[in-house]
């Protein structure tokens, strides 16, 4: 960011002269010479700087491989998904089935490796960054802020690790939907609309809260035409309903054509909408009260700008009443389901960056009035939260905090590997799939993990004595069965011994239909670090 206020600062230093311009929102901005910017600012060197700094921010991917649990997640359903086993049928999770596909890369050169993944993960982000450059310059006509848009999307995201999440990856697509919004909306057409929509339905097939921002556009769009009575901005309206609308029925259709729509159905749709917390309102004020301070001092310095640009507008116009209701709407999304994981609050990371740079580009310009005081200050608190990022992301990797780092995951990893063959597939009951990653074995049922079959909770935040049974999904375990006993499933791991996950308050027989098949089929035959580990009887023994 200092190098971007550096090269902006030489810009204006240079100027010539000072023109009051119209942008194309229907605002006044004063600008300096885009050829001056322009000249000042080489584009490759722009570039080039942002890519370093997204390097050294997201470092840590790269030395200390899976940073959460759900990139663990995402692999194994894609590996499986490469050999053939139709999502949602054969190989099942909640989120929708564009999330997996950029995991893909980890199993394209046989193994499974994270590497090319945390690759990916580096131009996704800059690829994010540099659309929002584009919609900034086309919202407010400023150079600077499209200079400073992809800065502020690096400063939005200060507030999780640098995993590659299904945030991360909506937040490339909610970008271009936010560029052709503002398109559409500063003299663009019906295309422009239907492309915004196409890029929201893309969002949401990777994870379903991006379709938020249908909800504000169209918010957007009716307000504007009944408050200036001008029907023809209406049809602006089905355009982005269409738009949105078709990647998901491409989707069905495709599923529908191998025989797995009710499964698609099932698990994107119809399981999300009861998807939560097991803990009460007290519990859940506690988790937000815990995560919003410090996601959002994380990214002070774009929350600081975007309010105020809320409040005290610098830009007017349609396009910008879409993009404040994008942003603010968003706290529906991560508030959703009560849990308020760090990495949720990376939904904002689109909205928030376009909609603080018209407040960014008006600082920078205002930058050489500054006391010293203040501009110390402002770099301060654009270094900081990005210095504890790093030194966090480290320090947790140096104390064997990440997921593939603990011991006795590891352990059970180990032995897996060693004692089974590389074709022989597992059951694990728990939720901690880099037991699979580490051990390059692969799930021998559709499931991963095993919160779905006691109400898909993170054990982490249950309560004390909390009764799992009224939340058992009896069909749930009746697949498991299913899958057990069809594909003769060799390995049976039961994690909850060993505490992996806080796996220790879902124990085996809150699920008696489960532990009586172990039982009946399986024999101990290790005890690894905690966990117990069976192997299947041959068809002729039988238990008395």
């Amino acid at each position: 960011l200092g190098i971007e206020l550096a090269r902006v600062h030489f810009a204006l230093g240079r100027r010539r002269t000072m023109g009051a311009a119209l942008g194309p929102a229907g605002s006044v901005v004063v600008t300096a010479s885009p050829a001056v910017e322009r000249r000042a600012i080489p584009r490759f060197w722009v570039v080039a700087a942002l890519l370093a700094a997204i390097v050294a921010l997201r470092s840590a991917g790269f030395v200390f491989g899976v940073l959460n649990i759900d990139e663990s997640d995402f692999i194994v359903i894609a590996k499986r998904m490469l050999q053939g086993a139709v999502p949602f049928a054969e190989i099942a999770d909640i989120k929708p089935p564009l999330a997996y596909v950029p995991f893909a890369s980890a199993a394209l050169f046989g193994g499974l490796s994270i590497l090319p993944v945390h690759v990916l993960g580096v131009f996704w982000v800059l690829a994010t960054c540099l659309v929002l450059g584009r919609a900034a310059r086309r919202l407010t006509g400023s150079e600077v802020a499209a200079a400073a848009a992809p800065w502020l999307a690096l400063l939005a995201s200060q507030c999780e690790v640098p995993s590659v999440s299904t945030e991360l990856l909506m937040a490339l697509p909610a970008a271009g939907a936010l560029l052709f919004y503002v398109r559409a909306e500063t003299g663009g057409g019906l295309a422009d609309a239907i492309l915004a929509g196409v890029c929201i339905g893309g969002a949401s097939l990777i994870r379903q809260q991006a379709g938020i921002l249908l909800v504000a556009f169209g918010l957007a769009l009716c307000w504007h035409a009944l408050r200036s009575g001008d029907v023809r901005r209406l049809p602006r309206l089905p355009a982005l309903a269409a738009g949105f609308a078709l990647p998901w029925v491409l989707t069905a259709m495709a599923f529908a054509k191998i025989g797995a729509f009710s499964e698609f159905w099932d698990w994107v749709i119809a399981r999300n909408v009861h998807y939560g917390a097991a803990s009460g309102p007290r519990d859940t004020f506690l988790l937000a009260a815990q995560a919003i301070p410090l996601c959002v001092g994380a990214a002070i310095v774009p929350w600081v700008l975007a309010t105020r640009e809320t409040i005290q507008p610098t830009v007017r116009g349609p396009a910008r009443t879409g993009l404040v209701l994008a942003l603010w709407l968003t706290w529906i999304s991560v508030s959703v389901g009560g849990r308020f994981y760090e990495h949720y609050f990376l939904q904002f990371v689109a909205p928030l960056a376009l909609l603080a740079s018209p407040q960014a580009a008006a600082f920078v310009r205002s930058w050489p009035a500054f006391p010293r005081a203040r501009r110390a200050f402002v770099v301060l608190a654009c270094a900081f939260p990005a210095l504890i990022l790093v030194i966090y992301s480290f320090g947790r990797g140096i104390a064997g905090r990440y997921p593939d780092q603990e011991p006795r995951a590891r352990a059970l990893a180990g032995w897996l590997a060693r004692n089974t063959r590389a074709d022989e597939r597992l059951f694990i009951w728990g939720h901690y799939s880099p037991i699979y990653f580490l051990a390059g074995r692969l799930p021998g049922t559709r499931y991963v993990t095993t919160s779905v079959h006691v109400g898909n909770f993170d054990p982490a935040h249950l309560p004390d004595g909390f009764d799992l049974a009224p939340f058992r999904s009896d069909r749930d375990v009746a697949f498991t069965v299913r899958d057990l006993e069809s594909n003769r499933v060799p390995i049976f791991v039961d994690t909850a011994p060993a505490g992996i996950h806080h796996w220790e308050r879902v124990p085996l027989s809150v699920v008696p239909a489960l532990d009586r098949y172990l039982h009946e089929h399986y024999a101990l035959v290790a005890d690894v670090a905690g966990s117990r580990v069976y192997r299947r009887l041959p068809p002729t023994i039988g238990r008395p």
